[in-house]
């Protein structure tokens, strides 16, 4: 990855480290401990040229927290996007959601449907990322501690808390958009496709499903490996 793009990010991870945060459980940044992997996911998802951006809300506690990879699902980081390496340690871990890296077992079930859902239609990985890239927008993933170990999202932290994390957010994915030329955008669920919109700089934004196991509907949706996802982008000119 070249200068100009470590250094932006780097800029990033710092100016997140700098935040502060009422939320009293643990807070993960994946691209601070498993930069590394992140920066190779980058060298193969994000080239000089690319037509659409997809973007998801933030890293999963089974998915990018211990891949560093978004949507990382470990089975699909390995077995499809070919991506396998050493990922570090946070200071603080929660006792439930340990980072384990590629040690571990547990797969991201957004991350195994969204990247079976591209493997589906691009059977070759470098097919998808020749015109597409997939980023994140929030990098932080907020897990509250005690018994029911809750993965809180982002869209609800404090309005002050949120608006700061996220107007950071908003430089750095419009950075990436700027550097790949991105025209087109998918946002993966309802929170990240308004972002893209208050972003302003594509001409086209289509919302997707975001395929949360917790939510009846999408598993209908993502069935099949997307099956319907697949239809709704090709209708809207994505695939």
């Amino acid at each position: 990855m070249d200068m100009d793009f470590t250094g932006r990010t780097e800029a990033f991870i710092r100016a997140v480290s700098q935040l502060s945060f009422s939320f009293t459980g643990v807070i993960y940044n994946p691209l601070d401990y498993a930069r590394g992997m992140y920066y190779r996911y980058e060298d193969l998802a994000l080239r000089d040229s690319c037509d659409v951006l997809f973007m998801g809300m933030n890293p999963g506690p089974d998915g990018m927290v211990q891949t560093g990879v978004p949507f990382g699902s470990r089975q699909m980081v390995r077995d499809y996007l070919g991506l396998e390496g050493p990922v570090g340690r946070p200071e603080t871990e929660h006792p439930r959601r340990p980072v384990t890296g590629f040690a571990g077992t547990r797969n991201e079930a957004s991350g195994t449907a969204f990247w079976s859902m591209i493997r589906s239609r691009y059977p070759d990985v470098r097919d998808f990322f020749s015109f597409a890239t997939v980023q994140n927008f929030i990098p932080l993933c907020f897990i509250t501690t005690g018994q029911r170990c809750v993965n809180v999202t982002p869209d609800k932290l404090p309005a002050k808390e949120r608006r700061a994390l996220e107007d950071l957010s908003l430089d750095y994915i419009g950075y990436i958009a700027r550097r790949c030329g991105a025209r087109r955008a998918v946002g993966i669920g309802a929170y990240a496709c308004s972002q893209l919109v208050r972003l302003g700089c594509f001409s086209k934004v289509v919302r997707i499903m975001h395929p949360s196991p917790i939510n009846p509907a999408s598993r209908h949706v993502w069935a099949g490996c997307g099956r319907e996802v697949i239809s709704q982008l090709e209708e809207e000119g994505i695939f």
